[in-house]
C-alpha cells in the first residue's frame, strides 16, 4: 500500500480545513431562519416574474393604413394605397395580476370591436379622395386650428402660421411630403381653399391644379380663412353625416390635463363644440395626460357615429374621432386609480402612480356642426318678427270663431293630448 509522506499528508489536511471553513463561511449568509424563508420567497418571486413577464394578454386588431397619397396632377382624383396594419393593445395583465395591474382598461367584447373595425374599414375606402384628404388634414395640424377657431368664437385673429391651441402645432399650412407619404408637398385645408378661391373669383377655375396649388402656396397667408374654416367644418361634418353608426357599446380612451369637461357640465351634461379624438389604447390616453389628470373613458352606445381615422393618420395611436356637439353625459366625475406601466405579480405602490379617471357616455352623438353666433340671433330675429304678426286680424277673427262646438268637441280628444305631450321630446 502506497504510504503518502508527512509533508504531502500536512499539505492535503491543510487544504481540506480551509475548504470546510469555507463551505461553513459561505453557509452563513442569512441572519436568521426567518431572513433565509423571506429570501427563499423572493427568489421565487423573481422566476414567477420571468415566467409570465412573456405571458401578457394582448389584443390584435386588423385594420389598415394608408402607404402612399399620388397627388394627382390635374383635378381629377388622387391615388391612394392602403396597406395591411395591426393595431396592437398589450394589456399587461396575467393569471397572477388580473385584478389589480389594469384597472384602468374595461373589459369588452373583441368581437364588438372587429365588427366596429370592418364596417369603419369598408367606409374609409368608399370615401373619395377629397374626403380621405380632408379627414387627413385632421391628423396633422387641421384639428389644432379648427379647434382654436371655434373656442375664439370662430375667428382667426392672428397669422394662420401662428394659430396654436395647447401649444400643439407641429408645421406650417404647407406641409412636407413625408408627412403625409405623399409625392409632393402637403397643403392643409387645399379642397376648402379651392372652393373658397373659385367662390372668389371664377378665374381661378381655368387654373390647373399645379398652378392652383402654386398660387396657393404664394398667397395663402392673406386669405379669408374664418371663410375657409367654415367650409371645412361642413365638409367634416357632411363625412360625419356618411359614416356608418356602431352596433354594439364601445368604450374608448382620452388624456387631458384639465376636468374642462366637469367645469363646463350642466346638470352631469356635456357638450364638446369641436371634435374629439379618443383611442382603443388606454397607454395612449395616459401618455396625453397630464400629471394626475386625467384619463377619459368613454362608453359610445348603440347608434352613436364615430370615425377610424387612424387609418388615414401617419401617427400609430389607434385614434378614433367623435363628431363636432357631442353630448355626454358625466357617469362618475372622478376617481382616483393606481396605474402601472409595467407587469408586476403582486401590488407595489412604488412602482404605479395614481391617476384621476372619468366615466362618460355619449348620449347624443352627431347633432350638428357648430355654427358662429350671427346665424342664431338672424333666426331668432325673424322668429321675433313672426310674433309681432300676430295681432293681425285674421288671426283674431280666428279667436272668435274658437268657442263654437265643432272646436270645442274636438279638443278633448286624446290623440292631440297625445301628441301635445310628446312633442317637447
Amino acid at each position: 500500500m502506497y504510504k503518502l509522506s508527512q509533508s504531502f499528508e500536512k499539505s492535503l489536511t491543510s487544504s481540506l480545513y480551509r475548504a470546510r471553513k469555507r463551505i461553513e463561511y459561505n453557509k452563513d449568509i442569512y441572519m436568521d431562519e426567518n431572513h433565509k424563508m423571506m429570501c427563499e420567497y423572493y427568489k421565487k418571486y423573481q422566476e414567477l416574474s420571468k415566467e409570465f413577464s412573456g405571458k401578457k394578454t394582448t389584443i390584435t386588431y386588423n385594420t389598415f393604413k394608408i402607404d402612399k397619397h399620388i397627388l394627382s396632377d390635374t383635378h381629377g382624383e388622387d391615388d391612394i394605397v392602403f396597406k395591411k396594419y395591426e393595431i396592437n393593445i398589450n394589456l399587461l395583465y396575467n393569471d397572477y395580476n388580473k385584478k389589480f395591474i389594469n384597472k384602468l382598461y374595461v373589459t369588452v367584447n373583441q368581437d364588438d370591436y372587429n365588427e366596429f373595425i370592418k364596417s369603419q374599414n369598408a367606409f374609409i375606402k368608399s370615401l373619395t379622395s377629397e374626403e380621405l384628404y380632408t379627414l387627413r388634414c385632421h391628423t396633422h395640424d387641421g384639428d389644432v386650428i379648427v379647434n382654436y377657431f371655434i373656442n375664439n368664437n370662430f375667428n382667426i385673429d392672428v397669422n394662420i402660421d401662428e394659430v396654436n391651441y395647447h401649444d400643439s402645432r407641429k408645421s406650417k399650412i404647407i406641409v412636407n411630403k413625408k408627412q403625409f407619404n405623399a409625392n409632393r408637398d402637403y397643403i392643409l385645408f387645399y379642397y376648402q381653399i379651392k372652393k373658397y378661391l373659385y367662390n372668389t373669383d371664377k378665374k381661378f377655375k381655368d387654373y390647373t391644379r399645379i398652378e392652383l396649388e402654386d398660387y396657393i402656396k404664394e398667397n395663402y397667408v392673406s386669405f379669408d380663412w374664418k371663410n375657409i374654416l367654415k367650409i371645412y367644418i361642413k365638409d367634416i361634418y357632411k363625412i360625419f353625416e356618411k359614416s356608418p353608426v356602431i352596433e354594439k357599446p364601445l368604450v374608448f380612451y382620452r388624456g387631458v390635463n384639465d376636468e374642462y369637461y366637469i367645469k363646463g357640465s350642466v346638470n352631469g351634461n356635456f357638450i364638446s363644440k369641436t371634435l374629439n379624438s379618443a383611442s382603443f389604447n388606454f397607454k395612449e390616453a395616459v401618455s396625453y395626460m397630464g400629471g394626475k389628470c386625467c384619463v377619459m373613458r368613454i362608453k359610445l352606445t348603440k347608434g352613436s357615429k364615430i370615425i377610424l381615422i387612424d387609418n388615414v393618420s401617419n401617427y400609430n395611436e389607434a385614434e378614433v374621432l367623435l363628431p363636432f356637439n357631442t353630448k355626454y353625459y358625466i357617469d362618475y366625475p372622478r376617481h382616483e386609480i393606481s396605474y402601472y406601466k409595467t407587469s408586476e405579480i403582486c401590488p407595489d405602490e412604488s412602482k404605479s402612480k395614481k391617476i384621476i379617471v372619468s366615466d362618460l357616455s355619449v348620449i347624443e352623438g352627431l347633432r350638428s356642426y357648430p355654427r358662429s353666433p350671427r346665424s342664431p340671433r338672424s333666426t331668432r330675429s325673424t322668429r321675433s318678427t313672426r310674433r309681432t304678426r300676430s295681432p293681425r286680424s285674421p288671426r283674431s277673427t280666428r279667436r272668435t270663431r274658437s268657442p263654437r262646438s265643432p272646436r270645442s268637441t274636438r279638443s278633448p280628444r286624446s290623440p292631440r293630448s297625445t301628441r301635445r305631450t310628446l312633442s317637447p321630446r
